[in-house]
């Protein structure tokens, strides 16, 4: 995959925030499941894995997922993230993600799409201080649902 990529999996995330109760949400976020657990250690990456995936979703809400239909054409700054800790990481965060999709618990839903949203962002960008910038991204999940997610999602 590559950073756009990752940028596609941030939008993902914002607009699970912005209609937690969307029909199509969990087929949406078992798509990124499926692309973010296929290996990734090949230099042939395609463009655009993430929204030729999530649009072939029947009854995808095309105002909220507009950006899929449209194949964008990478020319500068593209970055293969290979393997690892990017790749667990958000496998485990939307594994959460889905299991409250699933339960129901749209609340829930909510705050942790909040506070997941910037994640692929820092991973695909590298941060410097990746535990900081998730404590307080995290902060306000983890008071509410008594959890330490950033220790849930490095297991």
């Amino acid at each position: 995959m590559t950073n756009y990529d990752f940028y596609d999996i941030y939008f993902i995330l914002v607009a699970i925030r912005f209609k937690p109760q969307n029909e199509c949400n969990a087929e949406i976020v078992q798509s990124v499941i499926d692309i973010i657990s296929a290996p990734q250690n090949g230099n042939d990456v395609d463009s655009n894995i993430v929204r030729k995936k999530i649009r072939e979703i029947d009854n995808l809400d095309r105002d909220l997922f507009k950006f899929a239909f449209v194949d964008n054409i990478y020319t500068y700054g593209i970055r293969f993230i290979k393997e690892g800790y990017p790749y667990s990481f958000l496998k485990n965060a939307f594994d959460i993600l889905l299991k409250c999709i699933n339960d129901g618990d749209y609340n829930q839903v909510y705050a942790l799409a909040d506070a997941l949203h910037n994640v692929p962002i820092f991973l695909s960008d590298g941060c410097k201080n990746l535990k900081n910038a998730l404590r307080i991204e995290f902060s306000d999940y983890n008071k509410k649902y008594g959890t330490d997610l950033r220790k849930e999602l490095f297991r």
